[in-house]
């Protein structure tokens, strides 16, 4: 166990001497789309290169090997964790509540703040949840909607998830769980979201997200596919929605113009 603990320490060392700092993300004044462009691929970026990260050092075998050797415990497996945090904080923008690094058989081996989920396996009581897409999208960078993480969660978020591959062999996922806070920040005031089956995924009024957007029928999509914006008259002035694309993201921006 010591000479485990020594072999990560001296792994931290080295990255961190020629790692970056995490960076605040500026702001974009070009539009609320090419805002959310520019945030998915940062983000897509962070989790390409906190996955190198998690490939080169062999982390996720570590980690799994610690945890059986606690018999499924934390003891040692919380030895390690700050070293990890810091080697991931080191190549990301500092927009994640969460990371979470799952192995091959689906064991959830690390996180940086749900210790509830550690050593659960997303093959058993995850059905439908972001944790288990983003185990299941394994093919590349993988976006999840808005949605709670696990079943016990009180907290909704975005997922970006990358796979761990090691000599060319599939090794376990890494999740990123994206703050929406930072998505609201790029939006203009009163701007809200939607999915394209017309659930607000983003709002100002956050007992709105989940529920469904009134008068979503109205909306001409085909007209907004092909244009990327449309428009509705309604009494309390006239609606803008912008389509939004990102890998498996697709959203609505709705934008209400006061008459």
């Amino acid at each position: 166990m010591n000479i485990e603990r020594f072999y990560i320490l001296i792994i931290l060392v080295l990255f961190l001497s020629c790692g970056t700092q995490p960076v605040k993300i500026e702001d974009v004044k070009s539009g609320e789309v090419a805002n959310l462009n520019d945030f998915f691929k940062r983000s897509e970026l962070d989790s390409v290169k906190a996955g190198e990260v998690i490939e080169k050092y062999k982390i996720i075998q570590h980690i799994t090997h610690l945890w059986k050797m606690d018999r499924g415990g934390k003891k040692y497996y919380l030895l390690e964790k700050d070293d990890i945090t810091k080697m991931i904080n080191a190549v990301t923008k500092g927009i994640y509540l969460d990371y979470i690094l799952i192995n091959k058989n689906g064991d959830i081996v690390y996180t940086r703040k749900n210790d509830e989920l550690f050593g659960t396996n997303v093959n058993h009581g995850y059905d439908r949840t972001p944790i288990l897409k983003c185990f299941s999208g394994r093919s590349g960078v993988y976006f999840e909607d808005v949605a709670y993480l696990a079943p016990s969660s009180t907290v909704y978020s975005l997922y970006v998830s990358s796979p761990v591959y090691v000599e060319g062999d599939f090794h376990g996922v890494l999740i990123l769980q994206v703050e929406i806070n930072k998505i609201s920040e790029l939006l203009e005031s009163g701007t809200e979201v939607l999915s394209r089956d017309g659930i607000i995924r983003v709002s100002p009024s956050g007992e709105r997200v989940f529920s469904r957007y009134q008068g979503f029928e109205n909306i001409d999509l085909k007209s907004l596919d092909n244009n990327g914006v449309v428009f509705l008259n309604s009494l309390e002035g006239r609606v803008k929605f912008s389509k939004f694309n990102f890998k498996e993201i697709n959203w609505i921006l709705v934008n209400k113009e006061k008459l």
